[in-house]
């Protein structure tokens, strides 16, 4: 975990207004920290590798968004928030809606919890101009990541797209599923 070396960094960088973390956790104390000690945080990326959301540690749902909800407690100025494979559910996605008002962009590729519904699809697009969904391209990225834990087996976002077009050929916001997963959040 990064959070005892986070906290300690972002308490003597009072102006910091970018912050990237990838490949790596950070607790909800972290994030806090981060909220009271970096009063002009403007853009954060949060970006994990695909592995998470497995094992039992991530069957409860509140321990899946334990970020997002920090996020949104404690980092309401954002304008640019990045997620990229964060196991957030609609839940969270929600609470950040709620509570980050200045959000311009927003980038949730490989969040494979999220389930947008039309009411929540148009509360994004209403709400955020610069928008990346789950299912969205990853191209343009300058990271890669390891699949699952494999560490001598990087992959490119290019082979994982391809991987993904077999599993899931079309990803459709307006479906009937969709709007199921998310009538008992409104």
């Amino acid at each position: 975990m990064v959070c005892d070396g986070l906290v300690e960094a972002v308490q003597k960088l009072p102006l910091l207004e970018e912050l990237s973390l990838t490949h790596t956790t950070i607790t909800t104390e972290g994030i806090e920290a981060l909220g009271h000690s970096c009063p002009w945080l403007k853009s954060f990326e949060l970006n994990n590798s695909l592995d998470m959301g497995s094992g039992d540690y991530f069957e409860n749902e509140d321990v899946r968004n334990e970020e997002a909800l920090a996020i949104a407690k404690n980092l309401p100025t954002l304008h640019h928030l990045q997620l990229i494979g964060n196991s957030i559910t609609n839940k969270g996605l929600k609470a950040i809606l709620d509570s980050c008002p200045h959000l311009v962009s927003l980038d949730l590729r490989l969040c494979k919890y999220v389930s947008l519904n039309e009411v929540l699809s148009s509360r994004i697009s209403g709400q955020i101009k610069n928008v990346k969904l789950p299912h969205d391209s990853l191209a343009g990225l300058d990271f890669s990541f390891n699949a699952c834990g494999e560490e001598d087996d990087d992959l490119s976002f290019e082979d994982y797209e391809r991987d993904m077009s077999s599993e899931d050929d079309e990803w459709d916001m307006s479906s009937e599923d969709n709007e199921d997963d998310m009538s008992d959040d409104y």
